[in-house]
């Protein structure tokens, strides 16, 4: 306990990261790339956005989307501890209220505690998480912020022109997973491409106090390609293909977070995601024009099989996108305009059990277009103003059902004022809106029953839901220092929210017996009823602090996010709203011997803020510190990257907030690659 102790202590006397270098000695380069629509209209100088590059992906080698990005503040795993099951809690918001985006396409698959992250992190160039509000320019969905994805592209893999690759092998021993990838690249004047495919193999791991931790069983076959041609100056064409096949045992529910570490209550599921696009680039020489125009469909397909009943449930989700944007740029003034919509088409159904199961809407679509139209203007030599609004139009259907059409506007305004050439505040009011998605417009069916033929509480479908609507105001903060006290740097990053989300779509589980109750003997409603409604008003309110302090090669970082939620009709709290989080790292770089070596230390406060009746809580407190080493050669051995890491180096038994079953124990990361 002193050796933890002593070792907390001193990763946050040592708080607060970047990367330095010697000026003699070429050291791991930051590199990051990113096509989201937040960079493209400045808008990542006045919102909260982070970027994990594939130098820190190498660093902390995660098992899932979410583990890569659980360091930043108020950014946290959502579905307890299987990897298959987890996705992104942003502030507070997840699931549906969370977008997720793949190389600038969306990803819809977000439906009845089934999993809605399926890429194999080994196979990303980077991920972005822009916090907030943001249906401005993405639409439907982005209420919480957005999840950035971008895979593997050929410059990835190469720095100059010719053919290329990379191997790699990975190995962790807690679970013995193995991860194996391999990718081959090519770069000329006009033509690029790239194949990438991965393997994962995970067993039973263990948490912290040494118990079989059940559900983490599974095999991950994922793969992408990518091609693309400058046909002349002004014209660029690209094809792009992404495949992934995961085969494993999770608990019942998909999230885990109700679940017992019982290995009864596993399922059989293999999920299969595919995804082709075709990108087109028209950029002649004007300052008016840079379209870029996608189409894309993406086929998930997720097949259950449960002990308990005869039969597979089969969840199908098909999704038809297109996006077209311009991008204009004359001086002080810059333009982002853009039409996009997609159309998503439900297939589902559910194994018969004599317990009843849930019946899923029959023909189901949702189909959404919006366009929006984005200003950034330089009103004066340090102040600048980002001004957008965006229309949407959604309608629902399924067969039995009355439509659901709707639409929305969702503005945006933002000003930027450089104070100081090393201060700069910004202040933005934001909109967005989720439309509701068909099981929660038209589920029917069992939700639960207290054995066969007993008392069972049943859905009932809403088809009058209204889109749930979020208004937020944000306020920024900006300071850099250069000679701090030597050759130094200093940046420091501050922001303070207050997110209201209105007419917040909850499942509403009434255990009062239905009027149809007992009518022939029929025990179907005696356990009451399920349905969806707009009845929470959300108040979201928090705020963030990054510092990140280099010396030579030293690199230094501390980071603080708090999040409340509370509901305002009630003022109760609200649940899955995260515990406070501090995070302290340092590195430094021994770059005579080609190495760097680091650590991140984790604070985790208690979480009592749970409304009345919730039994689960409170939540305690822990602590984690991982450690990790690279060694990147610069000599004969060019082209080869080792990189060590020890995640929950102390073998912390702990359970995140609103979860039953704890989190994994220590586990030694080992990871080795060659590019060639």
């Amino acid at each position: 306990m002193k050796l933890k102790l002593s070792m907390i202590a001193s990763s946050v006397v040592l708080a607060l990261t970047t990367n330095a270098q010697a000026e003699d000695v070429t050291a791991l380069n930051e590199v990051v790339v990113s096509a989201s629509r937040a960079d493209k209209t400045n808008q990542d100088r006045t919102r909260s956005v982070v970027k994990v590059d594939m130098e820190e992906l190498d660093e902390i080698q995660p098992n899932s989307v979410a583990e890569a990005i659980k360091y930043e503040p108020n950014v946290s795993i959502e579905g307890a501890n299987i990897p298959g099951n987890q996705s992104v809690n942003i502030r507070g918001l997840s699931g549906n209220k969370v977008l997720k985006i793949i190389d600038g396409n969306r990803q819809n698959m977000q439906y009845g505690h089934r999993p809605s992250y399926f890429l194999d992190p080994s196979l990303l160039g980077n991920i972005e998480v822009i916090k907030g509000p943001m249906s401005s320019l993405y639409g439907s969905g982005a209420i919480g912020g957005v999840v950035v994805q971008n895979t593997l592209t050929a410059d990835d893999i190469l720095e100059e022109n010719g053919l290329g690759g990379r191997v790699k092998v990975g190995y962790q021993d807690n679970g013995d997973v193995w991860t194996n990838t391999a990718a081959l690249a090519n770069k000329n004047d006009d033509i690029d491409w790239i194949i990438a495919g991965s393997y994962k193999d995970s067993g039973h791991m263990k948490q912290g106090d040494g118990t079989t931790l059940y559900g983490t069983e599974a095999t991950n076959k994922t793969g992408l390609a990518k091609f693309n041609w400058q046909i002349n100056n002004a014209h660029k064409l690209g094809f792009n293909l992404r495949y992934a096949d995961l085969d494993g045992r999770p608990p019942v529910v998909g999230d885990s977070s109700g679940q017992v570490n019982d290995p009864s209550l596993l399922i059989s599921r293999r999920t299969t995601d595919q995804s082709y696009g075709v990108n087109y680039n028209f950029n002649p020489n004007s300052a008016w024009f840079n379209v870029e125009a996608s189409l894309y469909r993406n086929d998930t397909k997720i097949t259950e099989a449960d002990p308990s009943v005869v039969g597979e449930d089969i969840s199908q989700l098909q999704t038809t996108g297109f996006n077209v944007t311009n991008q204009s740029d004359a001086g002080k003034l810059k333009v982002l305009t853009g039409v996009d919509g997609y159309l998503d088409e439900l297939d589902a159904s559910r194994a018969a059990s004599v317990s009843g199961r849930p019946e899923l809407p029959k023909d189901a679509q949702t189909f959404v277009v919006g366009a929006f139209g984005y200003v950034n203007y330089d009103l004066f030599e340090t102040l600048t103003a980002d001004v957008g609004v965006r229309y949407d139009s959604f309608s629902s259907k399924a067969q039995g059902f009355d439509d659901n059409n709707q639409s929305a506007w969702s503005p945006s305004v933002g000003l930027l004022w450089q104070a100081q050439q090393w201060m700069a505040w910004s202040l933005r009011y934001d909109e967005a809106f989720r439309a509701p998605d068909t099981s929660e417009l038209y589920m029917s069916g069992t939700h639960y029953s207290y054995g066969p033929g007993g008392p069972s509480n049943v859905f009932v479908p809403n088809p009058e839901l209204k889109p749930e609507k979020s208004h937020n105001v944000e306020l920024k903060g900006q300071f850099d220092f250069n000679n701090v006290i030597a050759d130094d740097e200093l940046s420091i990053t501050t922001s303070a929210f207050h997110n209201q989300v209105k007419d917040f779509i909850n499942l509403d589980v009434n255990s009062s017996p239905s009027s149809s109750c007992g009518i022939g003997g029929s025990m179907v409603g005696c356990a009451g009823t399920s349905r969806s409604s707009n009845i929470n008003n959300a108040e979201l309110t928090g705020y963030e602090l990054a510092a990140d302090y280099r010396w030579q090669q030293l690199s230094l970082g501390l980071s603080y996010g708090q999040t409340r939620g509370k509901d305002t009709d009630t003022d109760e709290w609200i649940t899955n709203i995260p515990a406070d989080k501090w995070v302290a790292s340092a590195q430094y770089g021994f770059w005579n011997i080609d190495t760097k070596i680091g650590t991140r230390a984790t604070f985790v406060s208690g979480q009592g803020r749970v409304p009345d009746g919730y039994t689960e809580g409170p939540h305690e407190s822990y602590q984690l510190v991982d450690f990790y080493a690279s060694w990147e050669p610069t000599s004969e051995l060019e082209g080869l990257k080792v990189d060590l890491s020890l995640i929950n180096a102390f073998d912390e038994n702990y359970r995140t907030a609103w979860t039953k079953v704890y989190q994994p124990g220590r586990s030694v990361r080992l990871n080795a690659q060659y590019t060639f």
